[in-house]
C-alpha cells in the first residue's frame, strides 16, 4: 500500500506481507464495534483515544517538534511508534499535510472521519480542503467539526477563516469573536477576528470592536492588513 512506504513499522503487529497483499482488516474495538476501515486501500485506522501515560509522553514530544515547525523530524519520530490510538493517526495525517503530502493527508483524514466520526478528524479534513482551495468542502467539514465540538477555539478559528474565504464575512466575525474569547484572547485569533470585522463593516465596525475588546492599535493594524488577502480572492 502506498501509505506504508512512509511508515517505518507495521501498525498493531500486522505483518508487512499482509499489508502488501492488501487483504488484511485490522480490528480495533471501542464501545463494542470495529473501528477499522475495510477497503483494500484502507488504512488500519484505530479510533480508540485511550492513550497510556507512556504514549502521551511520546506524543507530547512530537507536539513539541511540531510547535517548533520541525515537522519532518516529528514525522520521523512518529513513524517509529505503533499507531495504536486515533491520536497517532491524527498526528500522522496532520504531519503529512505539513510536509506537503496533501493527497495522503486528505485521504487519511477522510478515512479517520469515516471510521471514527470525530471532530478532530473533520477539523483536519476541512483544513486540508482549504489548503487545496476546495473552500465549499472545507466549510462543510469544518461546520461538522464545530457542531461536534462547539467550544474548540481552534475549530471555530479555522471555520471563521474558511467563511472569510467564502465571502461570508458577517458569519465569520461571529465565529472568530467566539474563537477569540475561547482561546484566551490569543493574538493570532485576534488578527483573524479584526479582519472579519473590517471586511464586514470597515473602520466603523473595527473601532467598535476595539472599544469592546481593548485591542491595541498594533493588533488592529495587523488584522486590517490580514484582511487584504480575502478581498483579493473576491
Amino acid at each position: 500500500m502506498k501509505y506504508w512506504n512512509a511508515i517505518a513499522r507495521p501498525v498493531l503487529a500486522v505483518t508487512l506481507t499482509t499489508f502488501l497483499a492488501g487483504c488484511a482488516a485490522m480490528q480495533a474495538e471501542e464501545d463494542g464495534h470495529a473501528d477499522t476501515a475495510s477497503s483494500n486501500d484502507s488504512l488500519p485506522i484505530v479510533c480508540s483515544n485511550n492513550v497510556t501515560p507512556e504514549q502521551q509522553v511520546e506524543l507530547d514530544a512530537i507536539d513539541d517538534l511540531m510547535a517548533r515547525s520541525e515537522n519532518y523530524a516529528a514525522l520521523a519520530r512518529l513513524e517509529t511508534l505503533s499507531f495504536s490510538t486515533q491520536q497517532h493517526w491524527l498526528r500522522w495525517a496532520e504531519l503529512m499535510a505539513k510536509v506537503e503530502q496533501s493527497a495522503q493527508a486528505e485521504d487519511a483524514f477522510e478515512q479517520i472521519a469515516q471510521a471514527c466520526g470525530s471532530a478532530a478528524a473533520y477539523h483536519g479534513l476541512g483544513v486540508v480542503y482549504l489548503k487545496t482551495n476546495r473552500v465549499q468542502e472545507g466549510l462543510g467539514s469544518l461546520q461538522q467539526a464545530k457542531n461536534q465540538d462547539p467550544a474548540s477555539a481552534s475549530i471555530r478559528n479555522d471555520f471563521g477563516i474558511a467563511l472569510m474565504r467564502g465571502g461570508l464575512f458577517g458569519q465569520a466575525a461571529f465565529e472568530l469573536r467566539t474563537a477569540y474569547e475561547l482561546s484566551g484572547r490569543q493574538q493570532s485569533v485576534a488578527r483573524s477576528m479584526v479582519a472579519a470585522y473590517y471586511l464586514r463593516g470597515g473602520d466603523q465596525m473595527v473601532e467598535q470592536l476595539q472599544r469592546e475588546t481593548g485591542l491595541s492599535d498594533q493588533a488592529i493594524d495587523a488584522g486590517i492588513e490580514f484582511s487584504r488577502q480575502f478581498t483579493a480572492q473576491s
